[in-house]
């Protein structure tokens, strides 16, 4: 069982990258988003993620508010805990990754497209079992308060 879950996120995986999602001006082009604003902690984080991001780590270290997350519940469905960082707002033209992702397409907004939301089991699974990530040193709570200019 555990090979055919492998097996399938591999191939599931491979073609979503091959085909991926490009922005449309700055804007992920298809489906329902829900539509959040930055906190100051947020913003932190993604820059500090910006500088220091090393592909060993898994992407997986942004965490919405209570508010984001009860919000986001009620539109979407489903709330994960954590999410993959992209930024249209600083040039990038999509995404590579398929799950539970972010937009930041404006200085204080970012969106979330509904259609990438998985369970927080399954990304792990992805995670581990697919990617070989290993934990993120900046997923630790407090981390863009305390190392403000300093990767860990």
């Amino acid at each position: 069982m555990r090979r055919f879950i492998a097996i399938f996120f591999l191939l599931a995986c491979a073609n979503a990258y091959a085909d991926g999602y490009m922005f449309k001006a700055g804007r992920f082009p298809e489906g329902k988003v829900t539509v959040l604003t930055l906190t100051a902690e947020q913003k932190q984080l993604i820059e500090l993620y910006t500088r220091c991001r090393d592909n060993r780590y898994t992407p997986y270290i942004f965490k919405l508010t209570p508010e984001q997350s009860k919000r986001l519940k009620k539109e979407a469905g489903i709330s994960p805990k954590r999410f993959a960082i992209f930024e249209s707002y600083r040039g990038e033209d999509g995404i590579e990754l398929s799950y539970n992702v972010i937009n930041r397409f404006s200085e204080k907004s970012f969106e979330i497209p509904h259609k990438t939301l998985i369970s927080d089991r399954t990304v792990r699974k992805y995670e581990n079992e697919v990617m070989g990530w290993e934990p993120n040193p900046l997923a630790k709570p407090g981390i863009s308060n305390s190392a403000v200019g300093k990767c860990p």
